[in-house]
């Protein structure tokens, strides 16, 4: 479970978080929106500890975990640039996820249509391949908080259908809490349990939208 109680963040004196709360269950996939710099990958970062919040905090899996490392809360983050560590192969970025992902690597390559790739470098494949392969990292973690940002941007239409059902189906095997940020909401129909709007600082919610 996902928890923000009040946080509160402000980047270079605008304020991006204005005491937020939020609160993803078990199983749910919550997809936020918003304008370009509006803070929705500040939000996921500070879930990640990967920035401290100024104010408010933190709970994953009903624990206090705002002054927690990154590593201590052991989920599963799927950045927007990818962040692939350059000097291994796609193989080893895989299985780099997390305990069991060496075992799962192999089959994600697959499932990401990237086997043929295994062995390259970051620096060797595009950056539509470079963001399936940091989503089969996050994925291959399976752990039970996900954290997506913009993981289908720049796909083609095909790959952007395969790549979310393939998230469907990872968060049904896990049950998993996940928190997708997505340009369009409707990249991630028939996988979102709701969505939201950050916009001033604030979250709005809705019902997600469905796929026909």
């Amino acid at each position: 479970m996902i928890e923000l109680r009040g946080v509160r963040k402000a980047l270079g004196g605008v304020v991006v978080m204005d005491g937020v709360s939020l609160s993803v269950r078990p199983g749910e996939c919550v997809v936020m929106t918003g304008d370009s710099g509006a803070g929705k990958t500040t939000l996921l970062r500070v879930i990640a500890g990967l920035d401290s919040p100024q104010a408010g905090s933190v709970w994953l899996r009903g624990e206090d975990a705002t002054g927690k490392q990154p590593h201590e809360r052991a989920l599963g983050f799927q950045f927007q640039e990818a962040a692939l560590w350059p000097h291994m192969s796609l193989f080893d970025n895989v299985a780099f996820g997390g305990a069991g992902a060496a075992s799962r690597a192999t089959s994600f390559l697959d499932r990401a249509g990237l086997s043929h790739l295994a062995t390259r470098r970051p620096a060797e494949i595009s950056g539509g391949e470079a963001r399936r392969a940091a989503l089969a990292r996050a994925l291959a973690s399976r752990r039970d908080i996900l954290l997506l940002d913009e993981p289908l941007s720049n796909l083609q239409p095909t790959l952007r259908i395969q790549m979310a059902e393939w998230i469907r189906d990872e968060l049904r095997l896990t049950n998993a809490a996940c928190l997708w940020v997505a340009h369009d909401p409707r990249e991630a129909a028939g996988v979102a349990s709701r969505t939201c709007v950050l916009a001033e600082g604030r979250l709005t919610f809705s019902e997600a939208i469905r796929s026909a």
